[in-house]
């Protein structure tokens, strides 16, 4: 729970910075002479910010611990997967249980992997 936790406030963050700089934009948007609003090019300050760079919702020295983390999860849900089809008979099996056990253990080892690459430097 705390690796989402951590990643859900990174982005409320972002989401508060990025509502800052519109408002900024707009106060300085309507701060202009009434005549110029009719002219289309921007200003000079305004071409001189330029948009603002993409960046990860999650610091890069988390990368590691996430992979760790989610690895062993998926690992963890995979095992339990494997015990419940070995020890159950047909007969009791519950198809939804497979099927949330499942999607549960391939969400996180997707994720493990895709916090693994991103560790050892392959950014997709």
């Amino acid at each position: 729970m705390g690796p989402v936790m951590i990643i859900w406030v990174s982005y409320l963050k972002n989401r508060t910075r990025s509502k800052d700089f519109r408002r900024q934009q707009r106060s300085r948007s309507c701060n202009k002479n009434p005549r110029s609003s009719f002219t289309t090019s921007p200003s000079l300050s305004q071409m001189a910010l330029g948009p603002k760079p993409i960046s990860s919702p999650v610091s890069d020295a988390w990368y590691p611990a996430l992979a760790f983390l989610l690895i062993a999860s998926g690992l963890a849900v995979t095992s339990m997967f494997f015990i419940y089809e070995a020890t159950s008979s047909r007969r009791n099996r519950s198809l939804s249980k497979e099927l949330t056990t499942g999607a549960v253990a391939s969400v996180f080892l997707g994720f493990g992997s895709l916090f693994l690459l991103l560790s050892t430097g392959v950014y997709v």
